[in-house]
């Protein structure tokens, strides 16, 4: 287990450092403020460069874990219903073989139960 975690944690700082890095680079790359207009409305918003398009980018992450997340529901719901199913299955089958098992006690054994074929000597079948 602690191999596992050890490989884990260095694959995620070989895949979050260099983006790390390139997003604080940007960022202080970008310090020129920019202005921000919706054209409807009147006035423009100045602000930097890299905030902008970092909130944009935020924003872009949030959007897609919502739409990921109501994706997932539809096959949660399907994965509890078939868990549900399994567990009655299984109760039905404890029942049956508790069944079977009194079934079994009560039958009458081979050797006092009578013979579905007449096995006396001179007897064709």
């Amino acid at each position: 287990m602690a191999r596992r975690n050890w490989a884990v944690r260095l694959a995620s700082f070989i895949v979050v450092f260099p983006i790390t890095v390139l997003v604080v680079l940007f960022a202080i790359s970008n310090l020129a403020p920019v202005p921000i207009r919706l054209e409807p409305l009147p006035g423009a918003l100045e602000v930097s460069l890299s905030i902008v398009v970092l909130l944009v980018g935020a924003l872009g992450v949030v959007v897609g874990e919502v739409i990921a997340w109501a994706g997932e529901l539809g096959h949660k719901r399907r994965a509890e219903r078939a868990e549900k199913r399994a567990d009655d299955l299984e109760r039905e089958i404890a029942v049956m073989r508790i069944r079977e098992e009194e079934l079994r006690a009560r039958a009458v054994p081979a050797e006092r139960r009578p013979a579905l074929v007449d096995r006396r000597p001179g007897k064709a079948a």
